[in-house]
Parts: C-alpha cells; sequence; structure tokens
C-alpha cells in the first residue's frame, strides 16, 4: 500500500520586520501520514489543536535547557503556556495532553513549573529522506528501495531515541537486534515507557539493563514512583522489633 505525507511549512524571519526586505529565511516542515485521518483523536478539534502544535514546537535536533538534555521530538512547556498559545482553558489543555498520553501518543515527564514532553514516535514522523529518481519520478523499484531505507532509518532513529532516553549503555548491539523484533506498537509504547521508568530510577545502577528491560517487556509494568514509596510507621519513628 502506497503511502503519502503531507507537509506544513512554517517560515520564520530570523531578522524581523517585513519579509520582502529580507532573504534569510528558514524553511522549517512537520509530515503528517495520511493514516492520521484514522486515528482516533482526529474528530477531537482539541486534541488534534495540541497535538500539532507540540509537533511544530518539538526539538528537531539536540539541545540544553538548564541542565535538561532534551532530545529531538521534546519540548519544555506548561499548561498554563499552551493555554495561552493556543486560546484554551487550562481544563481543555489537561483533557487534551490527558488523553495524548493515555493513547501513547506523548509521554510527560513534570516538574514544579514545567514539563518535557516527548513525542513518542517522533523518528516515524518526522524522518527526512531524499529520494533519488528521474526527472519524471522514480521507477516502482526505486520507490520500494526508498521505503524500505526509510523504515530502516526509522526504526534506527527510534532506537538511538530509546537508547538516550534509558541512558544506560551496555550491550547496545544486543539491545538493537531486541529493539528490531518489536512491532511498531511496541516500540510506540516503549517510548512511552521509559520517561517514566527512568525518573522512577534516577540512579542508573537501580536501573534495569536495557537488554534485560526490552526482553522482559518491561514497559508493560507499572511505574512505581518513589513519591508513591512511604516508609513504615515503625521504621519511621525508629522502632526496632
Amino acid at each position: 500500500m502506497c503511502s503519502r505525507t503531507t507537509n506544513i511549512r512554517v517560515v520564520d524571519d530570523l531578522e524581523g520586520g517585513d519579509l520582502t526586505k529580507h532573504t534569510r529565511i528558514v524553511m522549517r516542515f512537520i509530515k503528517l501520514h495520511i493514516e492520521i485521518l484514522k486515528w482516533e483523536w482526529y474528530t477531537d478539534a482539541n486534541v488534534m489543536r495540541v497535538f500539532i502544535h507540540l509537533l511544530l514546537n518539538a526539538n528537531f535536533g539536540f539541545s540544553k535547557w538548564k541542565g535538561y538534555n532534551l532530545q529531538p521530538g521534546q519540548l519544555i512547556t506548561g499548561r498554563k503556556k499552551l493555554a495561552s498559545q493556543l486560546e484554551l482553558t487550562e481544563k481543555q489543555i489537561r483533557n487534551s495532553l490527558s488523553k495524548l498520553e493515555k493513547s501513547g501518543t506523548i509521554s510527560i515527564e513534570r516538574a514544579n513549573r514545567f514539563s518535557i514532553v516527548t513525542i513518542c514516535n517522533w523518528a516515524l514522523y518526522q524522518s527526512q529522506v531524499k529520494a533519488k529518481g528521474p526527472a519524471k519520478g522514480p521507477s516502482e523499484g526505486q520507490q520500494r528501495a526508498t521505503v524500505i531505507e526509510e523504515y530502516k532509518k526509522n526504526t534506527y532513529n527510534m532506537f538511538d531515541q530509546f537508547w538516550n532516553l534509558y541512558d544506560k549503555k551496555t550491550g547496545k548491539k544486543k539491545c538493537l537486534a531486541l529493539w528490531n523484533r518489536l512491532s511498531e506498537e511496541n516500540k510506540q509504547k516503549v517510548l512511552a515507557h521509559v520517561p517514566g521508568y527512568v525518573k522512577s530510577k534516577p540512579d542508573k545502577q537501580f536501573r534495569k539493563d536495557p537488554a534485560t528491560y526490552l526482553y522482559g517487556e518491561n514497559w508493560l509494568d507499572e511505574v512505581i514512583s518513589n513519591e508513591e514509596v512511604k516508609p513504615h510507621p515503625a521504621k519511621a519513628n525508629g522502632i526496632k522489633f
């Protein structure tokens, strides 16, 4: 089955003012796969607006912000900021983010005054592949080769995102082999689960090896945060038995 993408163009005038007076313009694009028409939230206007806004504002590369290492497909934001930008209420923003998070479309790492939002299958959405072919268009064989090459690149980009998010770099070759056996759906579930799991175990020595995590399908496990682990009352009072 052939697939096609829709490009949304964003034009940035780096120097400000009237675009006609300047020639230094950056062209940026995001891609929307035609399958989005079948997406469960396609008819939910608020969710669609929030999702497209996140796509447009997510990092296209690696960056740092106040000690945080941001990956492609991540952005710093908050409910108040999104509400102001999209002219929605904070309740509408909260409900939309909740739907996106529960469906595995995004994951959210929450801090006191901001959140780090990760678009879980960013590499699959936004990979850039330059097709080669004659001026009249590539042949069917060339199209097939391009699709295969794009699939391989998407798979490795998603693995690279997992590898950086998990941040316990051991057994990479074995991990990649396990990753390649996963379905696209499970890859997205992994990318949605990892940020919460990593946050629950900030000391990486206590995280499972990434290969063990993948082999054991631990992305299906509940994440128990440190805040949820409460000491036994007797121990808290210093009573010994």
